[in-house]
């Protein structure tokens, strides 16, 4: 909504204009190596995290606290494998840093690279797993960025590392401003979200993080959605405990408001495209020992309150245990079970939440020795519904990929087959009805950027085209076209039905969604996006009780974004 913002405008300002003029100037650049920093960091959710190694060129490296799976010989890193309860205080890092010769024999080119490969990959998906040990490395010689000074600050009390992210993005959208698919609505506007955090490592077993989230949003028509407007409050505030640490395995307990991001993010994830981000409060246990992982937790959601502190909902329990396995055979094993008890009950039926869902599910990934890319998930998910009723549901994501290195521009091309299961009766329809309930993912980032359906009652079968432009621009073109599975309703990104007034549908087919999405790097800190995304209405649209306003079956999206990390 249009609100006083001389404090957010001065605020951004102080931070763009160092972060510009460090993207056009740096000051190091003249001692790095230019053929180490043409690499590209792609700095956003829709391109973090995707779902097998080497999705985009060898050339680009993208970060991702989870599945680093860009990376040149990577598929997967588990959350679990975010650094947690740090030690390079220091004494510590003097022990690892054995080179004080930087520019001369003692450092190779490789040893660059790697300096500079840690530079790239500093920030994680989520914050509090950023790693800027590379500072201390004396065979980084790359440039210097806005912030880097406020890292890993020694004092009496251990290390401390402050920064942040400032993040603008511009919204037009026609005919579907809302939540629940086409609505006739449109509508532009802007959106800005401010990130502060501080890493305190008081020893090498205990740690403290905090984080500031302030999101809002200007010059729009209608209301502004729950997920875009949040004013300053907690995003994370919790304590690391290492309970033991033998080399090779390793127990940390995290107590307290905490993000969680899990494999690709189909079932789990803070939602980093929102304008607002996704949280928790709980107790967490993540052991290590080498290329295995598990995460068990407890948490209870952080209901988004825009003028007012946010809170945990004491009617809900989320819960579960999620292990991964790297380096087996040619890629990744994942498996979890995750649970979410929900006593919210409402008068309108449609929007109860008064259930108990179990989901059971695997995911397997990597890259044959073909040269073929492959990630297949999914997951089985019982309980009880609204009803209670016996809930039996599931979901099913299938990938098959190839990088094609002959041709000049060596796109990665994919293709896809999404399946969500649907409630059968159209009487029953809710939150909690028979159909898979996709629980707390990135929805935005697979099936169409438009968020017209969520991840229940939905055939999505689509391919996907990411190719370099250069050395500091991605182009991706993700084709969808959408079925319902049942001939009942769609629902929206929050696993609420619409279309309500009518029938059932009187047709499956939804529609098709083609979105163009340019990633440009000014560097790795500081990244724009340029996106356009097209809806055209399939036959379940021609429904005198379900078309839209004006019956207009087509619906546009056109976003731009520039975000800067300190």
């Amino acid at each position: 909504m249009p609100r006083s913002s001389g404090r957010q405008l001065r605020l951004a300002l102080a931070i763009i204009v160092p972060s510009l003029s460090m993207a056009l100037y740096p000051p190091s650049a003249a001692l790095a190596d230019e053929s180490l920093l043409a690499e590209t960091v792609v700095q956003t959710a829709t391109f973090q995290n995707q779902p097998a190694e080497s999705v985009l060129p060898s050339s680009q490296y993208v970060e991702g606290s989870v599945t680093e799976a860009f990376a040149d010989g990577a598929t997967t890193t588990p959350a679990s494998q975010e650094p947690v309860a740090r030690s390079y205080s220091g004494s510590s890092m003097g022990s690892v840093l054995a080179c004080s010769c930087c520019n001369s024999e003692c450092c190779t080119k490789e040893d660059k690279v790697a300096a500079t490969k840690a530079m790239k990959s500093a920030y994680s998906g989520l914050f509090f797993g950023n790693n800027f040990s590379y500072l201390r490395d004396p065979c980084y010689d790359g440039p210097n960025f806005c912030g880097e000074s406020l890292k890993n600050m020694d004092t009496r009390f251990g290390t401390i590392s402050v920064g942040g992210e400032t993040r603008f993005r511009y919204h037009n959208e026609r005919n579907f401003r809302g939540a629940n698919g086409l609505t006739g609505n449109d509508d532009n506007f802007w959106l800005f979200r401010q990130r502060l955090y501080a890493d305190w490592q008081m020893t090498n077993n205990v740690r403290v993080y905090g984080e500031l989230l302030d999101a809002n949003s200007s010059g729009e028509t209608f209301q502004p959605l729950i997920i875009e407007e949040n004013d300053l409050d907690i995003q994370n505030l919790f304590v690391d405990l290492k309970l033991f640490d033998s080399g090779d395995s390793s127990l940390v307990t995290r107590i307290g408001r905490q993000e969680l991001l899990y494999g690709a993010q189909r079932t789990v994830s803070p939602l980093d495209w929102a304008n607002t981000l996704r949280t928790f409060e709980g107790v967490r246990a993540l052991y290590q020992r080498g290329d295995f992982s598990l995460d068990a937790f407890w948490t209870r959601p952080v209901n988004v309150v825009p003028k007012a502190e946010d809170r945990s909902d004491e009617k809900e329990d989320f819960f579960g245990a999620y292990a991964t396995m790297n380096n087996v055979g040619s890629g990744s094993l994942e498996a979890y079970y995750l649970g979410y008890n929900s006593d919210n009950t409402s008068a309108i039926s449609i929007l109860n939440r008064n259930f108990t869902f179990h989901t059971l599910g695997g995911r397997s990934l990597g890259k044959t020795d073909g040269g073929m890319l492959y990630d297949f998930e999914g997951a089985y998910q019982f309980g009880d519904n609204n009803t209670d009723a016996s809930h039996s549901a599931g979901f099913v994501a299938l990938g098959l990929g190839r990088k094609m290195a002959s041709t000049p521009l060596q796109p990665t091309i994919w293709g896809w087959y999404d399946y969500a299961s649907g409630e059968e009766d159209f009487d029953e329809r809710s939150i909690g009805d028979g159909g898979y309930h996709h629980l707390f993912p990135l929805a935005h980032k697979y099936n169409g950027f438009m968020d017209l359906f969520g991840r229940r009652n939905l055939h999505d079968i689509n391919t996907q085209i990411i190719t370099p432009l250069g050395d500091r621009i991605t182009m991706l073109v993700w084709y969808h076209y959408l079925l319902l599975a049942e001939d009942t309703v769609p629902y929206n990104l929050v696993m609420i039905p619409y279309n309500q007034a009518g029938n059932a549908a009187e047709d499956r087919e939804l529609g098709h969604e083609i979105d163009i999405l340019f990633n440009i790097n000014l560097n790795p800190r500081n990244n724009i996006l340029l996106g356009y995304s097209h809806f055209s209405g399939g036959d379940y649209f021609d429904s005198a009780t379900i078309g839209p306003v004006d019956e207009d079956n087509d619906a546009d999206f056109f976003y731009a974004q520039f975000q800067t990390r300190y």
